[in-house]
């Protein structure tokens, strides 16, 4: 039985891994509300070092891509290293 329940936890963990929900995301959500400051571009998911967003509005695309280096700078503080290299945002 503790065979099996091995072999799923590995399963599970590779599974996390592709679809980039390792502890820097949970540490990514942590953070995302505060250093974003509101609830118009939300956060999609987090891979390779590209965090994916979404917005319903274009003002609020235009309003986040001019802040994105320094959100970037910011978000990378939390982590003390260069975790975040780029984030992707696209209207929903």
């Amino acid at each position: 039985m503790d065979k099996d329940f091995e072999h799923i936890s590995s399963v599970v963990n590779q599974l996390k891994k592709e679809l980039g929900l390792d502890d820097n995301y949970y540490v990514l959500i942590s953070v995302w509300e505060k250093e974003v400051g509101n609830n118009k571009v939300e956060l999609n998911g987090f891979k390779n070092g590209t965090v994916f967003t979404r917005t319903e509005s274009a003002v609020y695309l235009h309003d986040f891509n001019l802040r994105k280096k320094q959100l970037i700078k910011r978000l990378n503080q939390y982590f003390g290293k260069t975790i975040v290299k780029n984030i992707k945002c696209e209207i929903k």
